[in-house]
This record gives C-alpha cells, structure tokens and sequence, in this order.
C-alpha cells in the first residue's frame, strides 16, 4: 500500500512556477527511454558510442526519482515533488489559500478553496478519490488563484 501520494508532474510544474521552493523527499527528472523502456545511464553511453543516439528518447518530467530535492535552479532539469499534504501546507501557509475535501456522497467529492480568508469556491465533481480530489483542488488554486 502506498503511504505518500506526491503531486502530479504537471502540479510540480505549477508549484516551481509559482515559486514553491520546498525541500522534497522525492522529485521528478528526466525519464531516458528506448524504444519506449527505461534504460540506464550505462545504457544510454553504449547506444551514444555505437552512433545510435537517435534511439534515445527524453522525457521531461517522466520519472518520480526517490531522491530528495527542492526547485533551485542550479539543478538539472527537476521539479520537486512534494505530497498532496505538503501542497496544501505550502497554499495555506505562503498564499492564505485553504483547502477543504469533503466526500459527500460515495461517487462525489466537493472542494471548498477558501481565500483571503473570506472568498471561498467550491466545486462538485466526480473523482476516483479524495487523493484525486486533492489534486484538482491544488491544481486549480495554481491557475487561477495565484
């Protein structure tokens, strides 16, 4: 069972450009593939060696890597991955924005964001889980509340 759920990679994208800059247990990098499979940094050597770099592919934002890290921009090319939690934390703390998930019925959840303290959205949808509603509701006060 999966204790931590992280941020999608298009939210990690979101939170470093609207200036989270929190330190992470895990991050999301550069996936290197080919021939659509994962494949090592020594694997990645070889192919270049035998002139087959064309085979390589890069995937901005295609792997969670187990490593910490945080959004400096002396890193390459990584976005911190905090958790849900973690987000929310940061939204409420930094921006004043609060979240609130509430599973109403079993195939609904509704998302309360309130906002300097006296706005407050809400919106009805249908999520697999409250992790899903989690992420929309985050999603959403990176788009169009900060």
């Amino acid at each position: 069972m999966n204790t931590e759920d992280y941020v999608s990679f298009e939210t990690a994208k979101l939170l470093k450009e609207k200036g989270f800059n929190e330190w992470c247990f895990k991050c999301y990098g550069i996936a290197v593939l080919h021939n659509g499979a994962d494949i090592s940094f020594d694997e990645e050597c070889e192919l270049k060696d035998e002139g087959r770099e064309n085979e390589i592919e890069y995937v901005e934002g295609g792997r969670l890597y187990d490593y910490a890290s945080n959004n400096r921009e002396n890193v390459r090319v990584v976005w911190a991955a905090p958790t849900l939690w973690a987000a929310m934390k940061w939204l409420r703390e930094v921006h004043h924005i609060f979240i609130r998930v509430i599973q109403s019925h079993i195939e609904y959840c509704v998302c309360e964001i309130y906002y300097n303290s006296s706005s407050c959205y809400a919106f009805r949808t249908s999520f697999d889980s409250y992790e899903e509603a989690c992420e929309a509701a985050i999603k959403y006060c990176l788009e169009n509340l900060i």
